[in-house]
């Protein structure tokens, strides 16, 4: 069996998504502070954008800020 990272991924935001739901439903509002990104490898880049499709879930942003949030994230 072969591991796959971008099914893990989708995997992972799917969850995150899930437990939006059920935040949602109780009423209850989480905020997650956002990483920056400043490295130059693609591993890292990956790792990064992940983070960030999960905080912007948990966060509530509206796709039309995204961009915004993004690149007020990246350093260097």
């Amino acid at each position: 069996m072969v591991f796959d990272t971008n099914t893990a991924n989708i995997y992972i935001v799917a969850l995150t998504n899930l437990n939006m739901i059920l935040v949602a439903e109780s009423e209850k509002k989480k905020i997650v502070n956002y990483l920056t990104f400043s490295k130059r490898n693609e591993k890292d880049i990956n790792n990064f954008i992940v983070e960030l499709e999960k905080a912007f879930v948990i966060n509530r942003v509206f796709d039309n800020k995204k961009h915004m949030v993004a690149a007020s994230c990246l350093k260097g």
